[in-house]
């Protein structure tokens, strides 16, 4: 396993062999390494990279059980300031309600590859 950092609101983690965009929603799979957020219910989404990471190279993710805002990529859904927002694909985020739980958006969105910023939801165990 590859060295890892942790800060009280991030943690350094691998990316699988795709390279990731910065602020994309990411999940973590069974050998540690992350890869962008799908748009299904079953992706264990861990947070947000504050930067653009190779592949398999290593990168910053702000961590959803931090609390606080982080900055997200809007997937080109109609976004409304306090809207519940979800997983939506490739890393982004939109309105599916079929899809992991991200927070609450703090700014308006209709654009594909928006940044907006997002209160974080805390992830639930099952």
């Amino acid at each position: 396993m590859g060295s890892t950092t942790s800060q009280n609101s991030g943690r350094t983690f691998q990316a699988t062999a795709v390279a990731i965009e910065a602020y994309a929603l990411v999940a973590v799979d069974a050998s540690g390494t992350i890869a962008v957020a799908g748009d299904n219910a079953t992706d264990k989404l861990i947070g947000v990279v504050t930067e653009d990471i190779a592949a398999s190279g290593y990168g910053n993710v702000q961590m959803s059980n931090a609390g606080g805002t982080g900055q997200v990529l809007a997937g080109g859904d109609t976004i409304a300031v306090g809207d519940i927002i979800y997983t939506d694909g490739s890393g982004k985020c939109g309105t599916d309600s079929s899809n992991t739980v991200v927070g609450y958006a703090l700014l308006a969105s209709s654009t594909d590859g928006d940044v907006i910023e997002v209160i974080l939801k805390q992830p639930v165990l099952v």
